[in-house]
């Protein structure tokens, strides 16, 4: 009894300790949360495309703040996150602090439609610090212009110095392509896309960073869903060529945002291939390499395309019309299936291709040259693994009806290895009773001679032997005669193993995807 006494009151006296201690213990935490230095202001002023101008505005309750950090990251169109230190020339308990971001260069330029996050780091010379606990966020657009927009569906218009019905006509026109490219691609956007259209190339032109080709006539960013071309009027070519090529790009991508990259002249034909109007000027161009059988080889523009502008203008001519031949060949049906294949996380293209096609990269290319009239571009181990598909059913008439006759074939390729091998066997006989007859008649000779001279058998047994050694026949079935090697250039330059399978090297653009072009080759070419 007295026992169960003690420990309820122990249980009673721990309780108090508990709530009295509690209020205590925790009054440090709360006092934590309460940080000396705090953010009173702060602001991003982007003035495009020079640069980013911040400013915050702090203070600090416990002592002089003396350092201070803007930290910066964006995850689209790559991946950035760095830190800028703000220098502090005189400490102070309240502060106006300035950062300006230079985004002139190359390696600096942030793209229209990029999202930038930031926030702040402080320290005191009482060791306290604080770092902003939510970014701040804002969208990069080129405010060198009053944007007018217009939305319908999942697009959205922006363009400037024209009338509303401009807009209009822009909005519409581009969901018609919208559905064309639909149609073509067996999917559309899944997620809402933005169209920048600026009145002149030279407004263009100084959307992009330094360095840009010349020919870069509109471009998209299928990471940002953003595109930009130029149209001046509601006549232009560019509003039915660069439009669809660049509306196509992001339609593209969307459809295979999970998988693989596609390669680049799969990504290119198929956008010039969606356009309403190829100009002449490209189709010529291709005439002139198939005249000259000078086409790229597909490894050389799967990664980038040249950045000449005439070279490049006949990758994307070459990339269009491979394009044309795969739909007529095998169908929309299938193309819709191999871009289909294409969004899989764990897809390869040579791998889609064989899967939707039934032909990898390098046996679609030849197929398509030689019944272009091009120079074949397989190698022996190429023919080596391809392998019949048809079965016995759709074989052609001759092949099935030679069936009949693989019996009388067979007999005459056995009577052609058998009689030869019995007419020697019969030319060895008579040669060995030709021969034995022949040793007879010596054998004869010797008797007769023995009787009458003294020599004996002495001479015409060595004769006898000498001539046996003479013979051939004993030798010749083991011997090996050593094959000739074949050096012929012709055959080395398919046996070399790395002569298709080196990917070239290319000098990167500042600009990934750039795109079509909107002059002639001498003065501009393709975008992207």
């Amino acid at each position: 009894m007295f026992s169960g006494r003690m420990y309820s009151l122990r249980l009673l006296l721990a309780f108090f300790c508990a709530s009295v201690l509690f209020p205590v213990l925790s009054v440090p935490h709360a006092f934590a949360s309460n940080d000396p230095i705090t953010v009173t202001a702060q602001t991003a002023t982007e003035t495009f495309p020079k640069g980013i101008d911040f400013q915050v505005s702090v203070q600090d309750s416990a002592g002089l703040i003396t350092g201070a950090t803007l930290l910066l990251s964006s995850n689209k169109p790559r991946y950035v996150q760095e830190e800028r230190t703000v220098l502090i020339n005189i400490p102070n308990q309240t502060l106006i602090l300035h950062w300006h971001e230079d985004t002139t260069s190359s390696s600096s330029f942030i793209y229209p439609g990029t999202t930038i996050n930031y926030s702040w780091r402080f320290h005191d010379n009482a060791r306290q610090a604080y770092t902003q606990g939510q970014q701040q966020a804002f969208t990069v657009i080129d405010n060198r212009f009053s944007w007018l927009h217009l939305t319908q569906e999942q697009v959205q218009v922006n363009w400037y110095g024209q009338s509303t019905d401009f807009g209009q006509i822009v909005l519409s026109q581009a969901l018609d392509n919208i559905r064309r490219i639909r149609g073509n691609l067996g999917g559309t956007l899944i997620h809402p896309i933005n169209l920048w259209v600026y009145q002149t190339a030279d407004d263009f032109r100084g959307s992009l960073p330094p360095g840009v080709h010349e020919w870069v006539g509109g471009i998209a960013f299928p990471s940002l869903d953003e595109a930009s071309i130029v149209v001046d009027n509601t006549n232009a070519d560019t509003l039915i060529r660069d439009m669809p090529h660049e509306l196509s790009h992001l339609v593209f991508h969307q459809l295979i945002e999970h998988g693989i990259s596609a390669p680049l002249w799969f990504d290119e034909g198929m956008a010039v291939y969606n356009q309403s109007y190829h100009e002449p000027d490209m189709t010529q161009h291709f005439k002139q390499a198939l005249a000259t059988h000078t086409l790229l080889r597909l490894n050389t523009i799967s990664y980038t395309f040249p950045t000449d502008a005439n070279a490049a203008y006949l990758a994307y001519a070459q990339s269009w019309k491979l394009i044309g031949y795969m739909y007529t060949t095998f169908g929309q049906a299938k193309i819709a299936k191999l871009i289909s294949l294409m969004n899989g996380t764990t897809s390869e293209f040579n791998a889609d291709m064989k899967q939707a096609l039934g032909e990898d990269v390098i046996h679609l290319e030849n197929q398509w040259r030689v019944q272009l009239h091009q120079p074949s571009v397989l190698t022996p181990a190429d023919f080596a693994q391809s392998t019949p598909q048809a079965s016995n059913s759709t074989l052609p008439p001759s092949v099935a009806n030679s069936d009949v006759y693989a019996p009388l074939l067979i007999l005459a390729g056995v009577l052609l290895i058998l009689l030869p091998i019995a007419g020697l066997s019969s030319f060895f006989v008579y040669q060995r009773r030709k021969r034995q007859h022949a040793l007879l008649v010596q054998q004869a000779q010797q008797v007769l001679a023995t009787r009458f001279s003294p020599n004996g058998y002495s001479q015409p047994q060595q004769h006898y032997f000498r001539q046996q050694s003479a013979m051939p026949f004993e030798s010749y079935g083991n011997m090996t005669v050593p094959p000739v090697p074949y050096t012929s250039d012709s055959t080395q330059q398919y046996t070399d193993p790395m002569r298709y399978t080196q990917q070239p090297q290319f000098p990167q653009s500042p600009l990934s995807g750039q795109e079509y072009t909107s002059q002639k080759p001498h003065k501009q070419a393709p975008q992207e």
